[in-house]
């Protein structure tokens, strides 16, 4: 399967849900935020929103600044 992380092709490696993409790349989910095909995606959502053929995921890490 290939999914689009960050508009980039990727084999998600395994993982079957957006809870599992972020585990597998070791994101901290509280400062985690995700699209999922052009829809915010609650952090609740993540374990049940499976990942499927040509899905496209933007992740964005929020950071404080000075």
């Amino acid at each position: 399967m290939k999914i689009f992380l960050n508009g980039e092709p990727v084999d998600p490696g395994g993982a079957r849900t957006v809870d599992e993409l972020i585990r597998r790349h070791r994101l901290p989910p509280a400062t985690t935020l995700v699209e999922w095909n052009g829809t915010a995606l609650h952090r609740r959502d993540w374990p049940s929103q499976p990942l499927q053929e040509s899905d496209r995921i933007e992740i964005l890490q929020v950071a404080a600044g000075g």
